[in-house]
């Protein structure tokens, strides 16, 4: 057995791919095609042969700060040798971000091994009804779990006292990015993290054009405005056919507490689902009971 291992996407057949995949994962369906694109819009990927035959492979969507692991996949008979070394190889490729994965349950114990620790903040979004019965027995903890150290409680995202506030604005939901003021986004995503209240950060134009790539490089967006004023965001990265992963949900402090960043994560989450893509995000510890909420 001479193994070796490629980094690049070049050289690949897809059709030997795609059934490596199928024989891994007996789930697994997608066409050649499904399984081409998802590959192709990914950033990373390593790729092990036993010659010229391919024995192993795994690819991860990333925007240069936020990475997910997918399809870690290795031929039957082969060693976990491979599987570590094809997770070591990605991981230094993604070295400097947070990487998540999302294991199958009989994966837990290898992930743990390799540098791994399950996540109490990871949410996917099972909005549309029956959604849920799509994935496996045992991958979610059931609605309202809290772990022994959590005493958050599941409550309306509309605090009362605020509920006259909310009729007072001009509330517009949208995904149009045309136009957008990306020094605003920034203020909005500067002030939802990372600082005091009435604390003032330095909107530099490094953290504007990093922002504005982001948002480019995101396949989805939504956006909330209180008449013409940006008040809240957020964004996802795909594999363009199977995964989606959320970030940047935040909304002006002077405007939490009133369901406005529900309702953006709602309309980003059904945006997705409608094109067949499964949403996932992670969250801090203190957003825990945002998130915990019917649709994840």
């Amino acid at each position: 057995m001479s193994l070796k291992y490629v980094e690049k996407l070049e050289s690949v057949d897809f059709d030997e791919l795609n059934q490596l995949l199928s024989e891994v994962n007996k789930e697994n369906n997608r066409d050649v095609e499904h399984t081409k694109k998802a590959f192709e819009k990914s950033q990373k990927f390593v790729f092990a042969y036993d010659e010229d035959k391919l024995v192993g492979a795994v690819r991860a969507i990333s925007d240069g700060d936020w990475a997910v692991i997918y399809n870690h996949a290795v031929k039957n008979g082969y060693s976990d040798e491979v599987a570590k070394e094809l997770i070591k190889r990605l991981v230094t490729q993604l070295k400097g971000q947070h990487i998540f994965v999302n294991a199958r349950i009989g994966s837990i114990a290898f992930y743990e091994e390799n540098g791994f620790q399950r996540t109490k903040t990871a949410y996917t979004y099972v909005g549309f009804e029956g959604k849920e019965n799509e994935y496996p027995d045992g991958y979610f903890l059931p609605l309202g779990f809290k772990f022994e150290n959590e005493y958050v409680e599941k409550k309306s995202h509309t605090k009362p006292d605020k509920e006259s506030k909310k009729k007072d604005l001009d509330l517009v939901y949208t995904s149009d990015r045309s136009g957008i003021d990306y020094e605003r986004v920034t203020e909005v995503l500067s002030g939802a993290f990372g600082k005091k209240r009435n604390e003032t950060v330095e909107i530099t134009k490094e953290k504007v054009d990093k922002t504005k790539y982001l948002f480019d490089l995101s396949d989805y967006v939504s956006f909330a405005y209180d008449g013409k004023k940006l008040i809240g965001v957020a964004r996802a990265i795909t594999d363009g056919v199977e995964e989606a992963y959320i970030q940047n949900v935040a909304v002006d402090p002077d405007y939490q507490g009133l369901g406005i960043g529900w309702e953006i994560v709602k309309n980003l989450g059904e945006d997705i689902q409608r094109d067949g893509l499964n949403p996932f995000l992670h969250t801090h510890p203190g957003a825990v009971g945002f998130y915990n909420h019917e649709g994840f």
